[in-house]
């Protein structure tokens, strides 16, 4: 396949800078390159590649794990290598050029924005089946898309937070990546549910990139300002977190104690606030990684998916059910 001038640039870049780990990062590497993450690749087995958006936050190091776990029980039957993205575009670009390069029987993707779109697009137009993982992106050249529904699980948190004001109250949304479809739907989900309320307001704050320390900065501003509010529902649990430690610090706090609220579910450390009351509730983001590999192993045998959207279901953490939980979820991030 011939490589675009920016194609060439990004794998130039990538080759340069290598692979480097610090979000929610069980898989990154130290040399240039997409290296063996389940499987050595010394023999004629075909070629599972996934171009992972990153590999540092905690969601997606529990990502990571249970995608390697699932590679390990069809070892016999393809080689499986992952190379994150490091949330940059261009580099996950790169990765994708580097992997088709190698011709691969299926590509996965957990796209970093919907910037990667030409070249997943370049990928599907070379009948390669590419399955999403997570986000998505626009149009329908892709084979399928494996994740949860992120407009679904906004509308349950939602009313999660509107019952537990009893309909009325002010309640500040600190929002992931703006140009990210899981924070758009997250958003839309909520309001959507939020509008049955009249006596709910809803006041959207900052894009803080899913980044705990962003969110707590963002909160220690919010904070200063005096502004009254009754919850915080933060697009993923690292910005609950961010936001409730800036709470937890302040000195002039509210006599009653908001209502903390996050989405992803993959933590050990959000499920113990939750039992200390410190958050509110989770609503579990599901891991589409091994779905994602079943999917491919079946394309291998020549059995393609028959539908384009495969959603797996989300469930709410609460204290009542958090012991349960965890006793279900073995490997969730420490």
């Amino acid at each position: 396949m011939k490589l675009g001038l920016l194609s060439i640039a990004a794998v130039a870049a990538w080759a340069l800078v290598g692979c480097g780990s610090d979000d929610k990062g069980a898989s990154s590497a130290s040399t240039a390159g997409p290296t063996s993450s389940a499987t050595a690749s010394t023999d004629n087995l075909p070629l599972v590649a996934f171009a992972q958006a990153n590999s540092t936050d905690p969601w997606r190091q529990q990502f990571d794990a249970e995608i390697k776990a699932e590679a390990e029980k069809h070892k016999a039957e393809f080689n499986f290598e992952e190379q994150p993205g490091e949330d940059d575009a261009n580099k996950q670009m790169g990765v994708i050029s580097t992997f088709m390069v190698r011709s691969p029987k299926v590509l996965l993707v957990s796209p970093v924005t919907i910037a990667v779109q030409k070249e997943v697009e370049k990928a599907f137009d070379a009948k390669v089946p590419v399955i999403l993982l997570d986000r998505g992106i626009p149009g329908d050249k892709y084979t399928v898309h494996v994740g949860g529904d992120n407009v679904e699980i906004g509308r349950q948190a939602g009313e999660f937070i509107a019952k537990q004001l009893k309909g009325k109250g002010t309640v500040l949304m600190i929002q992931g990546i703006s140009n990210v479809d899981a924070a758009t739907d997250r958003k839309n989900g909520a309001m959507e549910t939020f509008k049955k309320y009249p006596g709910i307001k809803v006041v959207l704050g900052d894009d803080c990139k899913f980044q705990r320390q962003a969110a707590q900065n963002y909160m220690e501003s919010y904070l200063q300002k005096g502004e009254p509010f009754d919850a915080v529902y933060a697009h993923n649990d690292e910005m609950a977190i961010g936001a409730f430690q800036a709470y937890d610090h302040f000195a002039n706090k509210p006599k009653v104690k908001p209502l903390f609220v996050g989405i992803d579910g993959c933590q050990k450390e959000v499920i113990d606030m939750i039992k200390a009351g410190k958050l509110d509730a989770t609503f579990r983001y599901p891991d589409p990684g091994p779905k994602g590999l079943q999917i491919a192993a079946d394309i291998i045998k020549g059995n393609m998916p028959k539908d384009k959207k495969v959603v797996l279901p989300t469930e709410l953490v609460t204290k009542e059910n958090a012991d349960k939980y965890l006793a279900e979820n073995p490997n969730l991030a420490k």
